[in-house]
């Protein structure tokens, strides 16, 4: 028995590479159609409009963001006690700024399409919230960077997580579409892993308390 296609997702999929190859101008049904290899009138078949178009590639890309989270290692919810020492509080901040330089790295290499696509589409619904909601519903990764910064004994784990994810979400724009374009190493290198890690490490240790200001 022929295994059935997941027609919305295929095409949603389509609409993320358009997004990323040519722009969110050129996000239209036709072209959604030639990009995924679909007879004319598919796309519009399944999405009516625009906007459920640009709803489906935002509930596709939440999902995709949802998974590939989900894969990046780090402890568990509950494992929120703070290591004994200073010393341990930083080798910790080390191990997780080259966790975050790994996944930063990768989002600018194997998932560049999607990444492109995401940063579209978040300039296309600022002033939308309904659709923003979509692509920031449940936020794992403001949840992810709460715990692993209570792990640090940062004073203020769910401000200071903010800091954290929009110096992430900065890297890899910089690292895209910016100077760091241009200037940074070639993404993809042990290289940019590091410089990478420098950023985030230098972000973490100024979180870690002295010694006794654990809290």
């Amino acid at each position: 028995m022929p295994v059935k296609t997941d027609r919305p997702r295929l095409l949603s999929d389509a609409a993320i590479g358009v997004i990323a190859s040519t722009g969110m101008r050129a996000l239209t049904h036709r072209a959604v159609d030639a990009a995924a290899g679909v007879p004319y009138g598919t796309t519009s078949y399944h999405f009516r409009t625009r906007r459920d178009l640009l709803r489906g590639v935002l509930s596709r890309i939440a999902e995709i963001n949802h998974e590939r989270l989900s894969r990046v290692p780090g402890p568990p919810i509950e494992a929120v006690d703070v290591p004994a020492t200073r010393t341990d509080r930083l080798a910790e901040a080390d191990q997780l700024a080259q966790r975050i330089a790994v996944f930063v790295d990768g989002q600018i290499t194997q998932q560049r399409e999607h990444t492109l696509a995401r940063m579209a589409c978040e300039i296309e619904v600022a002033s939308d919230p309904d659709l923003r909601e979509i692509l920031h519903a449940g936020d794992a990764f403001r949840g992810m960077a709460i715990v692993a910064l209570t792990r640090l004994g940062a004073g203020d784990p769910p401000r200071q997580a903010d800091g954290l994810v929009a110096l992430i979400d900065g890297l890899q724009f910089d690292r895209l579409v910016g100077v760091g374009s241009m200037s940074a190493a070639a993404p993809g290198t042990p290289q940019s892993q590091a410089e990478i890690a420098a950023v985030v490490r230098s972000y973490l240790t100024g979180l870690v308390p002295g010694s006794g200001d654990v809290r």
